[in-house]
């Protein structure tokens, strides 16, 4: 009799902690998929490149610009709109993003996230490139 008791019970608590994870799980969302509920106010500095669209670059723009106007003091956002110039063949542009982004970085110091410092070093060299062959530097 105590085992089917006992029984019983693990079944109960088993359902229980099934239910929860599920409806726990609804609530979930992605940090890199914002929620459409979201206010302008939190957009994240990493929302840039968020449903980029090859077809809609200006629409991409547009949303980048709202991101970097909210993350001035952050180079990931200017790294990422640079991105969108290149790809609409805005080259100075995302050139001068480049140059805004990595001062940015310089002044955070050893806090600067070295991955980004990469990418932007990787795109200033582009960006040095493309000068020195235009005769310009």
């Amino acid at each position: 009799m105590k085992s089917v008791i006992a029984i019983d019970s693990l079944k109960k608590i088993t359902n229980l902690l099934v239910c929860g994870l599920l409806l726990s799980s609804f609530g979930c969302t992605s940090r890199s998929a914002p929620s459409k509920q979201a206010s302008e106010a939190n957009i994240s500095s990493q929302a840039c490149l968020d449903n980029l669209d090859l077809e809609g670059l200006e629409h991409a723009l547009k949303h980048c610009n709202k991101v970097v106007q909210q993350h001035q003091n952050n180079p990931e956002p200017l790294n990422d709109r640079s991105l969108i110039y290149t790809l609409m063949g805005q080259t100075n542009l995302a050139c001068q993003d480049v140059s805004k982004a990595l001062a940015l970085l310089q002044d955070q110091g050893q806090a600067a996230d070295q991955m980004v410092l990469h990418e932007l070093n990787a795109r200033q060299s582009s960006c040095k490139q493309r000068l020195n062959m235009a005769g310009n530097g």
